[in-house]
């Protein structure tokens, strides 16, 4: 009998997935890998929202402020003094530009901090998956470990190769005609208590 415990318990680590150990490697440099693309990530979002806040500069100063100065000459008369009130009227045009100007930005910034979560919340969820599966692959190398451990033992202890395949497709015989014989038994039972 404990010869019997002894092929079921190897044909259980034999029928177990066969894992390199150099996965465990790989796998531990795809996940340095992602997070060094994580950081390029934000890099290049930060990047990216640095040249919009340069484009919204230009806008405002090429674009926005001319046009803007443009409307308020139109509403300023002929007999005005530009010299003497220069100060007067640039004290109330640079606040609408700066207006105008922080407002674009912070729509900017919205915008990017956004994106940002988003990209960290992405980033969480891979890095959650990609634990779980280093965890997965670490315990089944240390099964694999294990198994081939034990298939040296089983090599000491019997002097001589055990054929794990026979022995294996022998058991699966065992259990598919217990298995169909067992069946039969249930219906010879149901119909005995039928009577």
């Amino acid at each position: 009998m404990k010869s019997f415990y002894l092929i079921v318990l190897t044909l259980l680590f034999y029928s177990c997935a066969s894992v390199p150990s150099s996965t465990v490697t790989l796998t531990k440099d795809i996940i340095h890998e992602s997070d060094n693309m994580y950081q390029l990530n934000v890099a290049l979002v930060n990047q990216l929202f640095d040249e919009r806040r340069e484009r919204i500069d230009l806008f405002i100063k090429n674009t926005y402020t001319p046009s803007l100065l443009k409307n308020y000459e139109k509403l300023l008369p002929d007999t005005l003094n530009y010299k003497r009130e220069l100060p007067n009227i640039l004290s109330s045009i640079v606040p609408v530009i700066n207006h105008k100007k922080d407002s674009l930005q912070n729509i900017l910034n919205l915008q990017e901090q956004e994106v940002l979560k988003q990209l960290a919340n992405n980033y969480t969820n891979y890095s959650k998956a990609t634990t779980s599966l280093q965890n997965l692959i670490n315990s089944l190398v240390k099964v694999k470990t294990t198994e081939n451990d034990a298939l040296l033992a089983i090599d000491k202890l019997t002097g001589n190769e055990v054929n794990f395949k026979k022995i294996e497709s022998t058991i699966n015989n065992s259990i598919d005609t217990a298995g169909s014989d067992l069946g039969k038994l249930v219906q010879i039972e149901k119909v005995i208590n039928q009577k």
